[in-house]
C-alpha cells in the first residue's frame, strides 16, 4: 500500500480588526457568526454559531470536509496563552455550532477555517469580548531550547532554515519518550493527519493551518475503488497501517515578520495532545522587501496555465483528450498561500512549486476519465478530464 504525501499549509493573513465579523472578499462565500449568551462569560458555557452565505446571502447548506470536518475553529486569546481547536457540527437550520467555555475575560479571536463546495478553503476571524475576571498578561517570549512535553512525549520543534518572512520553511517535528529517549512510534491519525500544526502571529493578523509532508503508511476509503457509497463521512476516516514515523515535515510560509506562537497538536494512547512553542521570525532582507513580486517566467505558448493563489487552481478544472500530448504551466506568484507543490498521483507526478517560477509539466494522457491533482496535502484540488 502506498503511502499517501501531504504538505500544505491553508494560510489566510489579515490586517488586526477590532471589529467581528471579518470582512469576507466580494463575490464568495463567507460565515456570519454569533454567541449566546452575547457577550458570554468567562468560566460559563457559550455557544458559537455560523452560518455560511454566498455572494448573494442565501444560506450554503454543505460545507466540503476537510480533515474529517467540515469546519474547523482555533480559538485563542489575545495574548495566546489560551488555544483551543473544536468543530462546529451543522444543526437542521443550517448553522453550525459548538459549544466553547472560555476560561478567562477578556478578548478572543475566533479563526474559522472552512471550504465552501467547487472552492478552496477560506478563512475568516472574528472577535469576542468576555466578561469576567481577565488573566494576568502572559508575555510572548522565544523559546530558548524547542522542546516540548506533554504526557510522557518529549516534542522538539525546529526548522530547516532560520524563519525568514515570505521564505518556504520546512518546519521539522521529532517524537521521543521523555523515559527512555526511543522515538515514538505509535502516533494515532488525529483528524486524517498526524499532526496539524497551528501558527498564530503575536498581533493575531496571521494564521497558518498546516499539516504533515508524510503521514507513514495510510489508508484512505474515499480513495479505494471497492469502497461502497457511503454517506457517513466517519466510515471514510483515513487509517494508519504501522508504526508512525518518529519525526514529521510540515512546509508552509509565513508572510511577516515577528514572533508567532505555535502549537503542535498530536494523538496518543487514545488522547488528543498539544505542545507549545514560540517561533521568532525574521524580516526578509531589505533587498528583497523592496523589490515588486517576482513575475512567472513565460510558459510554452501552447502550455495550458494554471495559477496558483490563495483560493487554489485557476482553472480548477482541465479537459484534454486522449493520446494527445499535454503540456500544463503552473505558476505561483506569491509565497502567502498553500501551492508550494502540485502532485498528480495517477501520473506518479510531486513537483515543487517555487515563487515567481514556472514549472512545466508534460505527458500525454493514454485513456479516457479523471485525473484528480492536488497541493502536497489535498487542500487544494483540481481535475484534468480526459474526453
Amino acid at each position: 500500500m502506498a503511502a499517501l504525501l501531504v504538505a500544505c499549509a491553508a494560510l489566510a493573513p489579515y490586517a488586526a480588526a477590532a471589529t467581528s465579523p471579518s470582512a469576507a472578499p466580494p463575490h464568495s462565500a463567507h460565515a456570519v457568526f454569533t454567541v449566546t449568551p452575547d457577550p458570554p462569560r468567562a468560566g460559563e458555557p457559550a455557544q458559537l454559531g455560523f452560518r455560511v452565505v454566498d455572494a448573494n446571502g442565501a444560506t450554503v447548506r454543505f460545507l466540503q470536509f476537510v480533515h474529517e470536518r467540515p469546519l474547523h475553529l482555533i480559538v485563542v486569546s489575545s495574548d495566546l496563552a489560551e488555544f483551543a481547536h473544536v468543530h462546529p457540527e451543522p444543526g437542521v437550520d443550517d448553522v453550525y455550532r459548538v459549544t466553547h467555555t472560555f476560561e478567562y475575560g477578556g478578548r478572543y479571536r475566533l479563526f474559522a477555517d472552512f471550504a465552501p463546495p467547487g472552492a478552496g478553503p477560506t478563512v475568516e476571524h472574528f472577535d469576542v469580548d468576555v466578561a469576567g475576571a481577565p488573566r494576568a498578561n502572559a508575555p510572548l517570549v522565544p523559546d530558548s531550547a524547542s522542546t516540548a512535553v506533554v504526557e510522557g512525549v518529549r516534542v522538539t520543534l525546529s526548522t530547516d532554515r532560520p524563519p525568514r518572512a515570505r521564505d518556504d520553511l520546512l518546519l521539522k517535528i521529532a517524537f521521543a519518550d521523555v523515559a527512555t529517549g526511543a522515538p515514538v512510534t505509535d502516533l494515532q491519525l488525529f483528524l486524517g493527519a498526524l499532526a496539524h500544526v497551528i501558527l498564530v502571529s503575536q498581533d493575531l493578523a496571521d494564521f497558518v493551518h498546516a499539516h504533515p509532508l508524510e503521514t507513514g503508511e495510510v489508508y484512505d476509503p474515499s480513495r479505494d475503488p471497492a469502497t461502497v457509497h457511503v454517506h457517513d463521512p466517519a466510515q471514510l476516516a483515513k487509517v494508519l497501517v504501522g508504526p508512525s514515523p518518529p519525526e514529521i515535515r510540515a512546509a508552509t510560509s509565513l508572510p511577516h515578520a515577528g514572533l508567532y506562537k505555535v502549537w503542535v497538536q498530536f494523538r496518543r494512547h487514545d488522547r488528543e495532545l498539544t505542545a507549545p512553542f514560540v517561533l521568532h521570525v525574521a524580516a526578509s532582507p531589505a533587498s528583497r522587501a523592496a523589490s515588486a513580486k517576482p513575475v512567472p517566467t513565460s510558459p510554452p505558448l501552447q502550455a495550458i496555465r494554471v495559477a496558483v493563489g490563495s483560493s487554489g487552481y485557476a482553472p480548477a478544472r482541465i479537459d484534454l483528450r486522449r493520446g494527445e500530448p499535454a503540456v500544463l504551466a503552473f505558476s505561483r506568484p506569491d509565497a502567502g498561500n498553500c501551492g508550494g507543490t502540485v502532485v498528480i498521483p495517477a501520473l506518479g507526478i510531486r513537483r515543487d512549486l517555487p515563487v515567481g517560477e514556472t514549472v512545466v509539466l508534460r505527458f500525454t494522457p493514454d485513456r479516457t476519465g479523471e485525473i484528480p491533482f492536488t497541493c502536497g496535502m489535498g487542500m487544494y484540488e483540481g481535475l484534468i478530464v480526459v474526453h
